[in-house]
């Protein structure tokens, strides 16, 4: 559950974590000052957010593991401003921190973290979704920053009534070959704001460029050197006049997901489509419980798209990092993986669970009884490896600020301009 993509990831929900290791002063993986006896005390300072639904895990693995003792520290807010003072000052950090898929570019610096390789992390990654893997290693795959936890494959929700007030199929299948593609979706907001007077989206960041630019490939905003190219790669462009495009149509609501207006159109149904990753789901419950029975969902137009997740990550100031690791790897291996989702719905990055009997047969009669264990385990395969350089997050939230304007009226092209600008000066600084 996911992410700090800009203002996004903020509201989105928090994820796992772990622990257990120990090494010398010298940060040496292959030490410990405790290792060596398995009944010596050990506690393990974990930094959390909200919502990774971990606690009976974390119960269980002190239950198991007598000698280990789990302080887990939630401090929202400060979070990552915390990490950044620590790591700097090379003191204060914990055993055991979480990164959002958004934030941990900013924090892939070797010196920072211990290279989980070297305690044999590479034989993990068959486990584990490769779009996911990849985001918490180095380029070249040499240095393994952290495990990961959930993932976000996103899905498109439907409200059934506006479809068939359109004259249009509900079926889940039938609607997918309606939006099958970003043209394809465009005319079938065409269609439903003719017939029922309603938009098909939320807005046109949310609804249009944020799926449809995680689309983008591995690399969108910057090369693979880290230079800016957001403004000369095509697809960044395309996502931009087609998210316009859409505002100037009026086929957006301009109900951003999470705001009081959000909340409002899912119960009433403001707009016909939102895209949505499982973690989604339980907040449009929270947020419109009248609205049950009145959505379905299908795939999103393109294929996929990836919105959360995090990574558990083990700075070199620990001095428990084997006893660290030890816990990271069984609370993200995919027997917990799959628990987690079970009792909390943080939908797993490990694959092989995917055709679990419990899993694959997960119905959610909320959404018209949608066979979300068959459709996100699809939308996961279909998911590409996504723009992970340092300052993606910046971006999309300067494009998050911008397009509402373009929403009310200004010119696309004059903002983009704008907009390239003010990105490239922020990135001078």
């Amino acid at each position: 559950m996911r992410m700090k993509r800009p203002f996004i990831m903020l509201l989105a929900a928090g994820l796992l974590a772990g622990s257990l290791a120990a090494c010398s002063s010298s940060n040496d993986p292959s030490s410990s000052d405790t290792s060596e006896n398995a009944n010596t005390p050990v506690k393990l300072t974990y930094w959390n957010t909200n919502g990774p639904g971990l606690d009976g895990l974390i119960k269980q693995y002190q239950e198991e593991n007598k000698n280990i003792t789990l302080d887990v520290q939630i401090d929202e807010a400060n979070h990552k401003q915390n990490l950044l003072t620590a790591l700097s000052a090379g003191s204060g950090a914990p055993d055991i921190v979480i990164l959002t898929v958004d934030d941990i570019p900013q924090f892939k610096k070797e010196d920072y973290f211990y290279n989980l390789k070297d305690f044999g992390a590479d034989a993990l990654q068959k486990d584990y979704l490769d779009s996911r893997w990849k985001q918490g290693t180095s380029a070249d795959g040499s240095f393994i920053f952290g495990i990961p936890t959930d993932s976000g494959p996103m899905a498109m929700m439907y409200r059934t009534q506006l479809f068939e007030q359109a004259g249009l199929p509900t079926d889940r299948e039938e609607v997918s070959k309606l939006a099958a593609t970003w043209d394809d979706y465009f005319k079938l907001g065409e269609t439903i704001k003719e017939k029922t007077g309603k938009p098909l989206t939320t807005d046109a960041f949310f609804g249009a460029f944020l799926p449809k630019i995680q689309q983008g490939g591995e690399f969108t905003f910057f090369d693979k050197d880290g230079n800016l190219t957001m403004d000369t790669n095509p697809a960044v462009k395309e996502a931009w006049d087609f998210s316009a495009k859409l505002a100037q149509v009026g086929l957006t609501a301009q109900q951003p997901d999470f705001s009081n207006d959000w909340k409002v159109g899912l119960d009433t149904g403001d707009f016909a489509t939102m895209f949505a990753p499982p973690w989604m789901l339980g907040l449009v419950k929270q947020n419109a419980p009248n609205a049950k029975g009145k959505w379905d969902i299908a795939m999103m137009p393109g294929g996929s798209a990836n919105w959360g997740g995090s990574f558990l990550l083990i700075p070199k100031q620990s001095k428990h990092a084997k006893e660290a690791y030890a816990f990271i790897k069984w609370i993200l291996a995919p027997e917990q993986q799959l628990s987690v989702y079970e009792s909390n719905g943080n939908f797993p990055s490990t694959p092989g669970v995917y055709k679990d009997e419990g899993f694959t047969s997960k119905k959610d009669n909320f959404f018209n009884g949608a066979p979300v264990g068959e459709i996100y385990p699809k939308a996961a395969e279909q998911v590409t490896l996504m723009d992970s350089i340092n300052n993606w997050s910046a971006i999309t939230n300067e494009i998050g600020q911008q397009l509402p304007n373009v929403e009310k009226g200004a010119d696309p092209e004059r903002t983009w301009t704008e907009l390239v600008s003010k990105v490239k000066s922020t990135l001078a600084r």
